[in-house]
């Protein structure tokens, strides 16, 4: 016969076994905890370390909820910094963990600095749905710190990840079967919550809980008040031992809070109407369904509960739902939660709210992704005009996110209304003037890449502003990810000229109105098309004007764009000090950049150069396997990425795939026309269809090739691809002049004695060979070296013979421009 006395149903038990189990925290770089919700994962972690754990040692506990992936990576970061900031810098700079930036986090990793014993817990683990979170874990159980220990509680993870989970001497993984409670546990149990079951209880209560403590939990509530256990499913339970024991004033404060992810004590006094005391006991009271994180100082409902609160409030009448957004909306607001309030404001409809918000481009920008589009895209499109006309301040930032949402046609579709709503609006002249010289500077971005119709609109924005606009932030990336300011304004051929000098007028206006966002970027274009031209001394000293113009605005994707030049003309001199030095700084700036834009740039830049040195091993894996797409670049910039993917096809001698590719090429370089990557892509097929014995079809892809560069003197692109256009060069001469062909010529020639150069291990000359050297670059012939050094003749030529096969020079002109390495 079961027997109550004085219960007390808030009890906390916890298994011998569980806590031996979990004490493998201390011993394994990594530990894992996964089990359904409802397990107690988190409630048992608390304890353990509460009561396992000395208070002296440092234990760090994030609980990741629905937030962006983006926000759960700065706050794992965060964690990491609290003990080694240097590697937590790192992480951020590399980015959030995908198949590309693992290897880089993974190394980082490795390198961890924990030397003291500290703790790290990542509660609810799988709310953050990576989507590689098994290889992530893999790689965390890699750290490096001596005395770091990690604590990962999760419910399940999809079952392919757990096919990367290996159980090892670096990582736990403790199943659900650890919390489960045992027969002799719930009898534990219940009797220390004043419970005493018969057998036959006992076995029914631990049949159908299956030993899941929340169920336990809920079934001694049920017990407690009517002697018997509860059937059905949990929400039945939840619902008849948990809910309909609540005073109406406690479900109600429950539904209001529901709507937050997590929340602060005074949101949670203002959504209760009590005092702040009275609120905090009620959560209190309800601590097995609502935890505490400490380092947050917030509060978030237990998910299970949270699941049945949201089905609770869909029930409530839309009325009542509304009145509550709007107050979450207006406590969002407050606490600077810029995600909620938007979504708040949204559905409660009151919109207004939102509109009247002192908005600017930054913070809607910031919010702007696939989660909040839904909403911005519904307030644009179903705002009444006349409402819009109350709030036009507000409606040009919205309409901004347009652009970074890829919504284009809908910013070109609704550039008449917003200027319209301007007009029509109640603002003194001037505001409007401003407002409109800010619409004009945001459509200036629809005509992306007609510089003169760019300028266009920049001149009108200046006007009506009279001064600096407020809608670009300076420290956003100019170049959408490219390394190259020519690749994405080199538009038509003939004209290429003409566009250095739109550039050139374009850009002042440009940087008045925006601070000087993309300093560099006319005197970089300019630089690269000397390069291009073969005119390497020109184009490195406008190289170094751009980059130092750059600093001085720290425009650091137009500083990418001047080392990435260096870069190539290094390759052309056959200058390794230089080139590396290029790689480098490149590396160092690319940790500088965290834009989204700008994460793949690097890998551009780097897969490029390395491509022209025939350092295939060098490329990364995504460009190698022509994973080009909009995860990774916007459509802008694709095409440059397809230009390293095409020439690593033709040295893998993947003609048909290559074709292909260039046909795709051709097609997305037409989008905003960018006539560089139509040059390669034809270089390509041109290469591709002779190889393949097609040499009559091979000559038409080259010819247009030529046509389209020679008129700009445009040399580089074949130059880079002389060794399969050499015997087609000359049939195709028809399109250029004989000095085209000369200059080509002389340029891969120069690349391929450079690249054998930086290729070729060093070898130290002797005293006569360097002497030598020196006077065939005075212009001594044979004789007059001989005479110089008093041997003979035939000496001189023996001499040089080995020099040419210790440099891999093949002439003295060649051995003229070598740069002699010092004994």
């Amino acid at each position: 016969m079961s027997r109550i006395k004085q219960v007390t149903p808030e009890t906390r038990f916890f298994p011998r076994r569980l806590m031996e189990k979990l004490d493998y925290i201390k011993r394994y770089p990594l530990t894992l905890i996964e089990a359904p919700s409802g397990f107690g994962k988190t409630t048992a972690l608390r304890h353990f370390f509460d009561t396992q754990v000395s208070q002296a040692t440092p234990v760090y506990w994030h609980t990741f909820s629905a937030d962006r992936a983006a926000v759960s990576w700065k706050a794992f970061c965060s964690l990491i910094g609290k003990f080694d900031p240097e590697s937590a810098e790192c992480l951020l700079e590399a980015g959030l963990p995908d198949e590309d930036t693992l290897p880089v986090i993974q190394g980082i990793f490795r390198n961890l600095s924990c030397p003291q014993e500290t703790y790290l817990v990542l509660d609810d683990f799988a709310a953050w749905s990576l989507p590689s979170s098994g290889e992530f874990l893999m790689a965390l159980s890699a750290h490096g710190g001596e005395g770091l220990h990690i604590a990962a509680a999760s419910q399940l993870l999809p079952r392919e990840e757990h096919n990367i989970i290996l159980q090892s001497g670096r990582f736990c993984f403790l199943h659900e079967s650890v919390l489960a409670f045992s027969k002799e546990d719930v009898d534990a149990y219940y009797r220390q919550a004043g419970v005493t079951l018969n057998a036959v209880q006992l076995t029914e209560v631990a049949k159908i809980t299956e030993g899941w403590i929340m169920a336990l939990y809920l079934q001694l509530l049920a017990f407690i008040e009517n002697g018997r256990f509860e059937k059905g499913g949990m929400d039945s339970l939840m619902r008849k031992a948990l809910w309909n024991r609540l005073l109406q004033k406690e479900r109600n404060f429950l539904l209001a809070v529901s709507i937050f992810p997590h929340f602060f004590l005074v949101q949670a006094t203002a959504m209760s109407g009590m005092s702040p005391a009275e609120t905090e006991k009620l959560l209190r009271e309800k601590r097995v369904f609502v935890h505490f994180d400490k380092e947050t100082r917030m509060f978030y409902l237990h998910s299970l509960f949270h699941s049945f609160l949201a089905e609770q409030f869909a029930l409530l009448p839309e009325a009542r739902q509304k009145e509550l957004y709007l107050m979450g909306g207006d406590l969002a607001e407050q606490a600077g939660d810029r995600v909620n309030t938007l979504r708040f404001y949204y559905l409660s409809g009151m919109w207004e709210k939102l509109l009247a918000l002192p908005l600017t481009s930054y913070d809607i920008a910031d919010i702007a992704d696939e989660t909040t589009k839904p909403m911005i895209l519904d307030i644009l499109e179903n705002t009444s005009f006349e409402t819009k006309k109350k709030y036009p301040s507000a409606i040009v930032p919205l309409a901004f996110t347009l652009f970074f949402l890829h919504e284009n046609h809908k910013l070109l579709a609704m550039q008449e209304e917003i200027r319209q709503i301007i007009v029509q609006s109640d603002l003194p002249e001037g505001e409007k003037d401003k407002l409109l010289g800010e619409t004009e500077l945001l459509l200036s971005f629809l005509e992306y890449n007609r510089i003169d119709a760019m300028s266009v609109r920049h001149r009108r924005a200046l006007e009506l502003l009279g001064g600096p606009a407020s809608l670009i932030n300076i420290k956003s990336t100019w170049t959408f990810g490219s390394p190259s300011v020519l690749y994405m304004f080199y538009r038509e051929s003939g004209k290429l000229n003409e566009e250095l000098r739109q550039m050139d007028e374009c850009m002042p206006v440009y940087y008045i109105l925006t601070g000087g966002h993309g300093s560099g970027a006319e005197t970089i274009m300019r630089a690269e098309a000397h390069f291009l031209r073969g005119e390497a001394d020109e184009a490195e000293m406008l190289c170094h004007k751009s980059m130092f113009t750059a600093d001085s605005k720290r425009q650091n994707s137009i500083y990418q764009c001047g080392l990435f030049l260096l870069g190539r003309i290094a390759i052309l001199r056959g200058d390794e000090a230089m080139l590396q030095n290029a790689i480098h700084s490149l590396e160092e700036r690319s940790r500088q950049n965290t834009e989204d834009l700008c994460r793949y740039t690097l890998d551009l830049a780097r897969g490029y150069l390395h491509l022209l040195l025939d350092s295939k091993d060098e490329l990364p894996l995504w460009i190698e396997e022509g994973d080009i797409n909009d995860k990774r670049l916007v459509i802008m910039t694709q095409p440059f990425a397809y230009i390293i993917y095409g020439r690593a096809l033709l040295e893998q001698r993947e003609y048909l795939k290559l074709m292909g590719a260039c046909q795709h090429l051709l097609g997305i370089s037409s989008i905003f026309p960018n006539l560089l990557p139509k040059v390669y892509a034809k270089i390509y097929m041109a290469q591709a269809l002779y190889a393949a014995g097609k040499q009559g079809e091979a000559l038409s892809p080259l010819k247009e090739a030529l046509s389209m560069a020679l008129p700009d003197g445009v040399y580089m692109p074949f130059a880079e691809n002389y060794g399969g256009l050499k015997e087609l060069l000359a049939a195709a001469l028809g399109i250029g002049s004989k000095t085209d062909l000369e200059k080509i010529c002389q340029l891969a020639e120069q690349l391929r004695y450079s690249k054998h150069k930086l290729s070729t291990p060093k070898l130290i000359l002797t005293l006569r060979e360097t002497e030598i050297i020196e006077m065939v670059k005075r212009g001594l012939n044979n004789k007059e070296i001989a005479s110089e050094l008093y041997i003979s003749v035939n000496t001189v030529k023996t001499l040089l013979r080995r020099i040419y096969e210790k440099t891999g020079a093949s002439s003295k002109t060649q051995l003229a421009m070598l740069e002699l390495q010092k004994r």
